[in-house]
């Protein structure tokens, strides 16, 4: 079982996502980079038809 990840592990995760995210913003196109948790928390059924 996995631990829940501290406040200073999250942070430090964040900014360093922060960093790539600002050096690839002059290669793609703003909408090409999907990075905020509404983009990419999977919606409740995305597996469902690879699981049938």
């Amino acid at each position: 079982m996995n631990a829940p990840a501290s406040s200073a592990e999250i942070q430090s995760l964040q900014a360093k996502q922060a960093i790539l995210v600002d050096a690839l913003r002059p290669f793609l196109a703003e909408d090409a980079l999907l990075w905020q948790p509404e983009d990419t928390i999977p919606y409740e059924c995305d597996g469902l038809a690879a699981y049938r």
